[in-house]
This record gives structure tokens, C-alpha cells and sequence, in this order.
């Protein structure tokens, strides 16, 4: 019998990684696309490369002698395709991008060892937060002014507020605010200056990588807050952009929803993902589109006080119809886009999942954009506190803490509290409360905004990156497994992946946005050329997959040859435009040293020396003919990678080949240390238990656990629990026939299906009979008393008839067997009895391969170990003894059960190691059983076809709406809108005191600076008796604009082309009702 298995094992382990060779004909056409479109890349990148040295103009490649980066200048110019030099920097960094790519395919479905699952540890996660942010608070805390000059020599020209790069406007603010009696103020001091939502996006960000990581669900509510926050600046970011700016151009457009959904574009073509399981990119995309159009509409006035309030309360409204109510109108809205089809990330359809994510948040965008809408206000409101005596300062700043401190804590005590569930319904209505609140504390001082974590801050620029990484690169299978590089060493491969992650996170950031600036600069015409040329390749690509996945000719071979036929296109295409001319340009600035300062202050014979070099680099043969074949080469590399990894590694999570039926019984009994640090705390915080009085060596402290297996065989051995059990085993039936050794199994079954009584002792019930059970509703698993061979042949027989005479009879789905121990009990005493037993088992190997015939799946137990030395009758002692149940083993093996068999379960296997356990000499202890009822768990991957999916009938559009909640969101727009405050309303309190705070009354002298700063008004003409002059007096005859006085005002050159223009619409502006003083 242990041959059996062996020879079995041995075959399969030499033939399991065969499969895994050709794992790569299962991918997505996308995914082949993909492969093509960047091999393709590639080649071409390589075979310029090559040329380029072997002619002696390779420190000419980017125009730079003196560049030894190979990426040219890090600030991105407009690609020109008439220059080789920008072609071989588009080149370069899409050959990177999508090197990068190709690494997260490989985590995701080749990674080199097998996944681990997630586990939750509350301790070691709050450990791990502290220490982090301790890190950051004592070794990173900056003034926000040195970060930003450190942004600024590192050539990010960005500024605090939406892109606005004219800072003589931003002077002028800060000229007439210190003309005033209020405290003054500075880009870095700001309320949410650049630097502070950088780190809070950082911390934020962590704590939801922490999240997935550890999967901690108990912080679920506090995670979608996060989420909340994340939208909420979507709206105050791009609302203060749009107001800043004024610019609604196509092109601001493009270059927003690119850096919005470049990387997860890619994403989804590389992995064959949907664009939802993304759903933070659609979210941030969506929403942004919202802001653009209600800033768009109109946006000639909106600097006037009333009308952008009109548009945000109409918005309101639409909100309010919307979700908040079932009207219906959501989906209308979104019916043609979305379907009720389960997907990956959407198992109840895109349409429903899509109505749950953009509820969650559907207010959230809004309330950014009010806070937006009243930051000159926010920020006045501080100024002038902080220009009070400190007693009215503080007793201002901690009422309106108070306030907002007594709504958070009823938020925490009441929603937070919250199941998952119940949650998700009132996170739209509650979830800005500590949002607020955070902001409120964290600018509470102008030191507190004076100073940020750079560590957090650092983290805080990459969150779209980091975000849309980790679901293949730090974790796998769409972020619910764990990448693992060193196994068995979890702490230092979580150091080791996590570099890597962030390490290209932070590249891909940078690659993202120098590709945006290659391929969208601000011309609207090249922006537009770009995406139709990138749509049109891309679209080429997937016509090529297309085609060959029809004719059945997808493999590496195939992918490589189109990538290597489309790189000598692109590549020749690209020598004849440029070559010439990028020779002639190198040549004359290697004689003239006209390439930059820095060459031209070489000495004339270093200049000779280029120049001679220069003359030798004449083409040859070589140079010519090399480059494709070194591309070749390089694209042969690649593949030779991609094949040994598909065929070497572990796969993406799946069901278990069948080649994993020679090492599933394989496994051992692993001592488990009660008394580690983990469990005594989980003892004191779960239990209140102080400490422990046994540990180990056992009883009972044991766990079940599989060898190591190699990579290839794919063989990733779990535990199963009941969720995964219902899916496996939804509307199917399981009849498990044999003595009481099975039964226990059965008894294991149950209890981990969810029956925690199953197997529970009870003296009165009767001993030997039938047991049956129905789970989930759908599954009935029942027991059949059946001890000898002889009832467990007639049970099969039974059931065989049935299926062969009635056609409406629908057999078992699995039949589990077992017996042998009562047999060689009572009826294998004498040789009349063996003749007898051998041919009742010649009959049942028969019945069997006959129900897998019927296409039921009939496992066979071999009896469990027996312990001697226990056995408790002199009957049992003197027939039935380990070598007595030994030659029985081997009795079934040669009459042919094993093979007959779909699987064997192997008693022996997960008995022999604990067999001082067996309290009788026949039975263990419940846990002991747990292991086989595993085994058979993980089996079932490959016993029974895919499971039955039931019909998805998806929650009804509106089913969340919530009207009372929403009217009152709708109050507190209204405060928020005619009220100023960014705050909605908690700013009126700090009022009780502290004199001139009144945030409404705020608004024209908050105003007057923001005007400066748009270059709407003339710093020279505003003082403390000039509330509003727009204007120059102008008393020439000729001015276009007389007043009742024939006194003429001439317009102050605008910011904007587009500006406001006529005196009606400045008289209105900030509401002041043509008031001039």
C-alpha cells in the first residue's frame, strides 16, 4: 500500500511542473497585448541603444555629453518625433514602465513561492503604527519652508495651491496682510498647506496599506473614513485649482485623468483586470469630472459671491436626487456603462457595485469643494483669532474644539460602533465629522501649520502609486494574499518586499509624470495627436492578440516573434527619420562645443579629441546590422525568463491541480508554543487571562500542517473554512459510508463546516447509526453506518441500481468509504472468511470504478493507526494490533481499492505521528480527525468540478437611500454655503468669544486678498478704508467706462486672458452691490 502511494507521488512530482510551462496560454487577451506592445518596445529601445554605442554616440543620447543617467534631464519636454534624443527618452522610460509591469505579472501569477494568508495580530499592527509615526514625529518633523526648498532644488516647480507659478501675486497677498492687524501668513503656514495634506495622505495611506497587509477588519469603519478623506480632497484640491487658475482647458483635462488612470490603465491591460476592482482610480476620476463641470458652467462668474453658491447648492440638490433618494435617476444615469454581470472586484455586477462605492462617498467631493469655496475665509478666521489677546484666542479656538470634539465623540460611540454593514449606510452622512475635526486640530496653531513629517509627507506624494501597487507587488492576487519571497522568514520578507514595493511605486510615480509630459504638454493639438497615435498602436496590438488567440497560436514563441517583427518596423521607421539628422547635430556640437555651458568650458584639445571621435565613429556593417540582433537577443531573454518563472514558480490562487494528489497526504504534526508573546497577549486582551499553566509538550498542542512542496507543482495547501467549504459544496451531496473511524472524520467534516456539536458525546443517543445533516441549506451530508466490507458494498450497490433504472435519481456528488477494522475483527479469522472477504472487495472495487463512471467522485480511508498497547477488549488485542490492521492495509491495496479510487485518504498519514493519543487503540481525540477532514477538503479541488453558481440577483439600485439623513447634509451645505464656513457652522461658536471671527462677516476682507492674489486687483489701491477697487481712476475722455461722477476706471491687466470684464460683473463681485469707497 505505501508503494502504491509512493510509486504515484514520484510520477507526479516528475511531471507537475509540465504544466505549469504552458500556464501562459490561459492569459487574457489583454495580457498577450500587452506582452507584444512592450516587447515590441523594448526591442526597439535595445536596438537604438545598441547602435548608439557601437557608433560612439552614446553620451550623445540624450543631447548631453556630460549625462551618464540614461534618462535624460528629469524635468520631461514635449516629445519631438523629429528628434532621436526625445524618441529614445520616450523610449527609455516606457521600456522601464513597462519592465515593471512585467515584475508585478510575475508576482501575480508566477511569484517564486507560494502565497501565505493574511493574519491578524492587534498588537503587532498598533506596534507597527506607532512606531512609524514615532519615527517620523522625532526624526523627520521639518518646517513645512525647508521641504519645500527641498522640493524646489529637486526641480518640482509645484505650489502649495493648484499650480499657481506667479508668485508676485502670492507677495502682494502676504504685502497687504501685513498691513492689517491680524496675525500674518505664509504659503507654509497656511490652513492645509501643501506640505500638511501631503502627510496626511501619507499617514492615512499607511494605515490602509497596514490594513490590507495585516487584513485588521476590526478597523474597517475607521479605513472608509480614510476613503472619505481621500474624495474630500479630490473636491478641495481640484476646486481650488480650477478657482486659482481659471483654466478649463481640454488639455488640464487629459493631463488629470492621465495622472489619474495611466498606471491602472496599464494595470488592467497587463492583468486582465476590470477597471472597477481598481475603484479608488474611477472614483477620483468621476468625481473630478463632477468638479469640472460645475466649475465650467459659468465660470466667468465665478468670483462673484452668490452665483458659485447657486451652482454648488443646485449640485447639492442633484446630490441629494440622486443617492439620497430612490428616485431611480442613478440608474438611468449609468445603465448603458454598467451591467449586473459578476466580475472580478464586482460579484454582484458593476452596476450594483458601483451604486455602493460612489454612496459610500457621494458627499464627500462635495464638502471639499465647500471647504475649498471658504479657505480665504478658514484662513482669515485663524489670523484674526490668533490677533486677539490669548485669553480671547483660546477661549475662542477651545470652544469651537469643544464642539467639535463632542461630535466626534459621538460619532466614535454611536456609527463607528457600528457592524461593517450597518456602517457603510451612515459613512456618507457621519463620515466628515472627524474629517473636519482633524483639520480643525492639526492647523490649531501657526506652528502646528508651520511644520509636517517629511517621512509622511514623502509618502503622501506616491498614495495613487502605493495604492494601486500593493495589490500585486507587496500583496498578490488582487491584494488578499501575501507576495513571499522568504518563507518562513515573514518579518524580514515583509522588510525585503516592502522595499521593493516602494521603491517602484516611487519610480512609477516619476514615470508617470514624465510620460505626461512628454506626451500631453500644455498644446492641446499634440495632447490629442498623442492619445490618438497611443489608441491607435495599442489598439493594433490588441487586434494581433485577437486573431492569434482565434487561430490557437498564442505562446512565448509566437508573442516574441510579432514583438521582435514590429521592433525592426519601429526601430528602421525611426532610424530613417532622425538618424541623419541626430549625427549631423552631435558632429557639429562636438566641433563647436555648443551643447551647454559645461562643455563649452573644455579646453580646445579635449574639444579636438571629441571631434576626432567624432570622424571615426563612420557607420559599419556592424553598427548596422547588430542593434536588431542584440534587440533579438535581449526579447530572447526576457522570454527565457518569463518561461523558466511560469514553469519554476508558484501560480495566482486557484483550485489545486490533480497533480497535487500525491502530496496532499503528506504532512505532520507541528508542537505549537502556547507561551509565546503573541498568544499571552491575545490571552490577556481577548480573555483576561494573566498567564498560562501549560504550554508545551502537549496534550492538545498540536497543529496540522503540509511539507514544503516545490513551487511547480502549484500544490498550495490550506486550510479550508466554512466560507470556502459552502462554495465548493453549494447544492451538491456528500454521503460518507463506513464504520466508526469514518465516522469521526464525518463528525470533523461537520464541525468545521460550521456543526460545532457534531461528534459531541452523548450517552443516551444510540452508538451505531445513521447520521444525517444538511448545511447551508443546499448540501446534504450524511453518514451511513456500514462496518464491513459486505454493508458497504450493498449501500453502493444500492445507489448504482438506482442510477441506472431511474433516470430522475440524481447520485451523490462524493462518496466517502472506509472500513477494514471490523472485518479484521470479527470475520478474518479463518481462511473461508479471507476467501470471502477478498471477494466481497473484488465486488465493491467493481461498484466503485462503476459510480465513477456515473461521474461521482468515491474516496477511500485507510484505517487510521492503531495503538497496541490501548486496545481495551482481548479480542481487539489479539486480532487487531497495528500489524494486524498493517496486512489488512495491504489486503485492500491488492484487491484494488486504492486504484479504484478518485483519491485515498491516508489514515496512517496524520495518525502514526500521535498514536500515544489513541485513548482506546482505535479513536482519537476530535482534533486528531480535524487533519483528515483537511485533507479531503483540499482534494475537493480537483474531485468535483466547479462549484454551482448560483443566479446573482444584485441589491436593488437605491436600496441605501437615505432622505432624512440627506436633508439634513442639505442644512448644513446651506450653513457651510451662506454661512462661509468651511467648518459647517462649528466656526459661529468660537464666537461666544472672541470678537470679529463671524466668518460671513469675513468674507469681504478674505476676499480682497484672494483677489491679489487671481491679479484681479491692485495691492497699491487697497487699504483698511478700501474694501473693494478693482479699478485705476482714469480721467481720460476716452475710457469705455463713466460713472455718475465722470470719473472712468481702467481694468488692472487680469490674471486670466478670460477674466471678469464688465463693471457690472465687478460690482457684484463678492456680492458687494457696486460698493466703492
Amino acid at each position: 500500500m505505501g508503494d502504491h502511494l509512493h510509486e504515484s507521488k514520484d510520477f507526479l512530482q516528475r511531471n507537475a511542473g509540465n504544466a505549469s510551462i504552458l500556464a501562459d496560454a490561459n492569459t487574457s487577451t489583454s495580457t498577450v497585448a500587452m506582452a507584444m506592445f512592450f516587447g515590441t518596445i523594448i526591442f526597439t529601445t535595445t536596438s537604438l541603444a545598441s547602435r548608439l554605442w557601437l557608433t560612439g554616440l552614446w553620451r550623445w543620447r540624450n543631447g548631453d555629453p556630460h549625462d551618464n543617467t540614461g534618462k535624460g534631464n528629469d524635468k520631461s519636454q514635449p516629445l519631438d518625433t523629429s528628434s532621436l534624443p526625445s524618441i529614445y527618452s520616450l523610449l527609455y522610460h516606457f521600456t522601464v514602465f513597462g519592465l515593471i509591469l512585467f515584475y508585478s505579472y510575475i508576482c501575480e501569477h508566477h511569484p517564486p513561492h507560494f502565497q501565505e494568508v493574511k493574519t491578524y495580530d492587534r498588537d503587532e499592527f498598533f506596534f507597527w503604527m506607532i512606531s512609524v509615526i514615532v519615527f517620523a514625529g522625532g526624526h523627520t518633523l521639518r518646517r513645512n519652508d525647508e521641504i519645500e526648498q527641498k522640493r524646489r532644488e529637486s526641480g518640482d516647480t509645484r505650489n502649495a495651491r493648484g499650480n499657481v507659478k506667479d508668485v508676485s501675486n502670492l507677495r502682494k497677498v502676504q504685502e497687504y496682510d501685513e498691513t492689517q492687524s491680524d496675525a500674518t501668513s505664509s504659503p507654509e503656514n497656511e490652513v492645509l498647506n501643501h506640505c500638511q495634506t501631503d502627510e496626511w495622505k501619507g499617514w492615512m495611506q499607511l494605515t490602509f496599506l497596514m490594513y490590507h497587509y495585516t487584513h485588521a477588519t476590526e478597523i474597517y469603519n475607521g479605513i472608509r473614513v480614510m476613503t472619505t478623506c481621500y474624495l474630500w480632497m479630490t473636491g478641495f484640491g481640484n476646486f481650488s485649482f480650477f478657482y486659482m487658475t481659471n483654466d478649463y482647458s481640454i488639455t488640464r483635462v487629459l493631463q488629470m485623468v492621465w495622472r489619474l488612470n495611466f498606471l491602472v490603465f496599464f494595470l488592467c491591460l497587463t492583468h486582465g483586470n476590470p477597471y472597477i476592482l481598481y475603484y479608488i482610480c474611477p472614483l477620483h476620476t468621476y468625481f473630478f469630472f463632477m468638479v469640472y463641470a460645475v466649475m465650467f458652467i459659468g465660470k466667468d462668474r465665478n468670483y462673484t459671491k452668490w452665483w458659485i453658491r447657486i451652482k454648488l447648492g443646485v449640485l447639492a440638490l442633484i446630490i441629494f436626487f440622486v443617492w439620497d433618494c430612490d428616485t431611480g435617476i442613478f440608474e438611468m444615469m449609468h445603465q448603458l456603462f454598467l451591467s449586473n454581470e459578476p466580475i472580478s472586484g464586482a460579484p454582484m455586477g458593476s452596476r450594483w457595485e458601483w451604486y455602493f462605492r460612489s454612496y459610500l462617498d457621494h458627499w464627500s467631493t462635495f464638502l471639499g469643494m465647500i471647504f475649498a469655496l471658504n479657505l480665504s475665509t478658514v484662513s482669515l478666521f485663524y489670523r484674526k483669532l490668533e490677533a486677539q489677546s490669548m485669553q480671547s484666542q483660546w477661549m475662542g479656538k477651545c470652544a469651537m474644539a469643544a464642539g467639535m470634539i463632542f461630535a466626534f465623540l459621538l460619532w466614535a460611540k454611536g456609527p463607528l460602533m457600528y457592524s461593517k454593514i450597518e456602517y457603510n449606510s451612515t459613512n456618507p452622512y457621519f463620515g466628515f465629522i472627524p474629517l473636519v475635526t482633524y483639520i480643525y486640530l492639526r492647523n490649531l496653531t501657526p506652528k502646528m501649520r508651520s511644520y509636517s513629517m517629511e517621512f509622511l509627507h514623502n509618502i503622501g506624494k506616491t498614495t495613487l502609486e502605493t495604492y494601486l501597487m500593493q495589490h500585486h507587488i507587496w500583496l498578490t492576487t488582487n491584494a488578499k494574499t501575501i507576495l513571499v519571497f522568504l518563507p518562513g522568514w515573514p518579518r524580514v520578507n515583509l522588510a525585503l518586499v516592502t522595499y521593493l514595493y516602494v521603491l517602484l511605486s516611487r519610480k512609477l510615480h516619476g514615470l508617470t509624470l514624465h510620460l505626461r509630459g512628454m506626451l500631453l504638454p500644455n498644446d492641446r493639438g499634440a495632447c490629442i495627436n498623442s492619445l490618438v497615435c497611443m489608441a491607435l498602436t495599442l489598439s493594433g496590438f490588441y487586434s494581433a492578440a485577437f486573431l492569434l488567440e482565434g487561430m490557437n497560436m498564442i505562446s512565448l514563441p509566437i508573442v516574441g516573434i510579432v514583438s521582435a517583427l514590429s521592433g525592426i518596423l519601429m526601430y528602421h521607421t525611426i532610424i530613417d527619420l532622425s538618424w541623419n539628422a541626430y549625427r549631423k547635430s552631435t558632429q557639429k556640437k562636438s566641433v563647436n562645443g555648443d551643447d551647454d555651458d559645461d562643455y563649452t568650458a573644455i579646453s580646445q584639445s579635449e574639444r579636438s579629441e571629441y571631434s576626432t571621435e567624432q570622424e571615426s565613429t563612420d557607420e559599419t556593417i556592424y553598427s548596422k546590422t547588430y542593434p536588431p540582433l542584440i534587440g533579438a537577443l535581449v526579447l530572447l531573454v526576457l522570454g527565457l525568463c518569463w518561461s523558466e518563472l511560469a514553469a519554476a514558480g508558484a501560480s495566482a490562487i486557484g483550485p489545486l491541480p490533480v497533480t497535487c494528489n500525491a502530496f496532499v497526504n503528506d504532512g505532520m504534526w507541528i508542537p505549537i508554543d502556547g507561551c509565546n508573546e503573541s498568544t499571552r497577549g491575545i490571552a490577556y486582551r481577548n480573555f483576561g487571562s494573566a498567564s498560562y499553566g501549560s504550554c508545551v509538550p502537549p496534550p492538545n498542542s498540536y497543529m496540522w500542517a503540509w511539507k514544503k512542496q516545490p513551487s511547480y507543482t502549484h500544490c498550495r495547501f490550506g486550510h479550508r473554512n466554512e466560507e470556502k467549504l459552502k462554495q465548493i459544496l453549494n447544492r451538491r451531496e456528500v454521503i460518507f459510508i463506513g464504520d466508526s473511524m469514518t465516522r469521526y472524520v464525518y463528525h470533523a467534516s461537520m464541525q468545521a463546516m460550521g456543526i460545532k456539536s457534531s461528534g459531541a458525546y452523548d450517552a443516551t443517543g444510540p452508538k451505531h447509526a445513521d447520521i444525517s445533516n444538511t448545511l447551508f441549506e443546499t448540501t446534504p451530508i450524511n453518514f451511513k453506518w456500514a462496518p464491513l466490507a459486505v454493508d458497504q458494498l450493498t449501500i453502493l450497490k444500492d445507489i448504482n441500481r438506482l442510477a441506472s433504472e431511474d433516470t430522475s435519481f440524481r447520485p451523490p456528488d462524493l462518496i466517502v468509504l472506509g472500513g477494514g477494522a471490523w472485518d479484521l475483527l470479527h470475520l478474518y479469522a479463518t481462511d473461508e472468511d479471507r476467501q470471502s472477504h477478498a471477494a466481497v472487495l473484488n465486488e465493491l472495487e467493481f461498484e466503485m470504478r462503476s459510480a465513477r463512471g456515473l461521474g461521482v467522485a468515491v474516496v477511500w480511508l485507510i484505517p487510521t493507526t492503531i495503538n497496541s498497547q490501548a486496545l481495551n477488549t482481548e479480542e481487539k488485542r489479539d486480532h487487531m494490533r497495528e500489524e494486524h490492521m498493517e496486512s489488512m492495509r495491504w489486503v485492500y491495496a491488492r484487491s484494488g481499492i486504492l486504484s479504484a479510487s478518485s483519491f485515498v485518504i491516508d489514515g496512517p498519514a496524520f495518525t502514526s505521528s500521535r498514536v500515544s493519543e489513541s485513548y482506546d487503540g482505535v479513536h482519537y481525540p476530535p482534533q486528531v480527525y480535524s487533519a483528515g477532514a483537511q485533507i479531503l477538503f483540499n482534494a475537493l479541488d480537483w474531485l468535483l468540478p466547479p462549484g454551482i453558481i448560483e443566479p446573482v440577483t444584485p441589491p436593488r439600485i437605491g436600496k441605501m437611500a437615505n432622505p432624512t439623513f440627506g436633508v439634513a447634509m442639505l442644512i448644513l451645505v446651506i450653513i457651510g454655503l451662506v454661512g462661509c464656513d468651511g467648518f459647517l457652522g462649528f466656526s459661529y461658536l468660537s464666537t461666544l468669544f472672541a470678537k470679529g471671527v463671524m466668518p460671513h462677516h469675513l468674507y469681504h476682507e478674505a476676499f480682497s486678498a484672494l483677489l491679489i492674489r487671481l491679479g484681479l486687483r491692485a495691492p497699491d489701491m487697497v487699504g483698511t478704508q478700501t474694501k473693494l477697487n478693482p479699478w485705476r481712476l482714469n480721467t481720460s475722455p476716452n475710457s469705455s467706462h463713466p460713472t455718475s461722477a465722470g470719473v472712468q476706471f481702467q481694468r488692472i491687466k487680469p490674471h486670466r486672458e478670460n477674466g471678469l470684464q464688465s463693471i457690472e460683473e465687478i460690482s457684484e463681485l463678492l456680492g458687494f452691490q457696486n460698493e466703492v469707497r
